[in-house]
């Protein structure tokens, strides 16, 4: 095993943020059936994070071009693409189930592929809604891809600018665009901030294990209370630096986490994010719109079912990635590089969204 996939198999720290990241993304898409904002600083966790994996990853020096796109190829691509054509004909068969998704061959070509498109609602998000976020992954990825192509060194350098390049542009540009709507998201910032955390973190940087959990905790609760008080302000302020503390801290506590029960199921939970992040919405859909035609009275509006429908996501998730996400990465990745068993592989948990633990 090469020295990236030792450090990578320690940081149970990583794995357990994932899952309260996970956890949040559920409990924001089912508070705000209820009218409530809450938890959409969950996306910069996962920004920012998988800067830090993917700092983690080519500080190794280890980590071909090839493998960096098979990897993340076969990571990504596979789930995604099924859960977008269950969309796809979900439309076609109950359209009233949809909302503003419509079965449009175009729409579901740019969705399939990563391209940003403007929706009839007006937001940018692709057939399936909470793909926009791997829309932005994307993008990290490629522009990485360069990277590994172009530079022998200063590649995070590269990156950086690269990604900062692309939105200034886009900012000056005031583009109507769905492209330059796109790339002027501020949160494509976030990346570099893994950076940044990855390299204070390798300098032996780490905050006093008394005040780690307190400090995590005050984040998440900053965070919290920004998205109300400030919901208007920038993402990458609000929340993209915030959570360069909440990480250094988490990843403090590294030391401190014990083998048990309790912390194997969250590391579980966190190797289990990308199935549960793309898998929830139709959980939370069903229990909104279908189970109180079946069980008299269910309300996912009300305390009991919000609960509930937050653990049966997070179920569907873990069950969902044990059957399905996994076959289909080992699949997929055997399927692009036979050779893949003599190769150093990149860890899929280079995206915090597409964890798994047998890398």
């Amino acid at each position: 095993m090469s020295h990236y996939g030792c450090q990578m198999r320690k940081l149970n720290s990583i794995r357990i943020l994932r899952a309260v990241a996970a956890t949040t993304v559920i409990v924001h898409h089912v508070m705000i059936t209820n009218g409530t904002a809450f938890g959409a600083f969950r996306v910069d966790i996962f920004f920012v994070l998988s800067g830090f994996v993917i700092a983690l990853a080519l500080s190794a020096g280890t980590i071909t071009l090839r493998e960096f796109v098979v990897s993340r190829v076969a990571r990504i691509v596979p789930l995604y693409w099924l859960m977008t054509l269950v969309v796809f004909c979900g439309a076609i068969v109950r359209p009233d189930l949809f909302n503003s998704t419509t079965a449009n061959v175009v729409e579901l070509f740019k969705s399939l592929f990563f391209i940003p498109y403007t929706k009839e609602s007006g937001q940018l998000f692709p057939m399936l809604f909470v793909g926009w976020t791997l829309n932005y992954e994307i993008l990290f990825y490629v522009v990485t891809a360069v990277a590994l192509l172009l530079m022998r060194e200063r590649r995070f350098a590269f990156i950086a600018l690269a990604l900062g390049t692309l939105y200034f542009a886009a900012l000056a540009a005031h583009s109507s665009f769905a492209l330059g709507r796109f790339l002027a998201e501020d949160r494509v910032l976030e990346f570099p901030i893994g950076f940044v955390t990855w390299y204070v973190w390798k300098r032996g940087v780490r905050v006093p294990a008394t005040l780690a959990l307190p400090g995590a905790l005050a984040m998440y609760v900053l965070m919290t209370y920004a998205e109300w008080a400030l919901p208007g302000s920038s993402p990458l302020v609000r929340n993209g630096v915030p959570t360069f503390t909440l990480l250094m801290c988490a990843l403090s506590l590294e030391e401190s986490i014990r083998d048990n029960r309790a912390t194997r199921a969250l590391m579980y939970i966190g190797d289990a994010s990308y199935a549960t992040y793309l898998s929830h919405p139709f959980v939370v859909e069903s229990m909104r719109k279908l189970l109180p035609k079946v069980v008299h009275g269910f309300n996912i509006r009300a305390p009991l079912g919000a609960v509930l429908a937050v653990i049966g996501a997070t179920c569907v998730g873990c069950v969902f990635y044990r059957f399905v996400d996994r076959p289909l990465f080992k699949f997929a990745r055997r399927t692009l590089d036979t050779r893949s068993r003599s190769r150093v592989p990149l860890p899929s948990s280079a995206n915090p969204l597409a964890a798994e633990r047998t890398e």
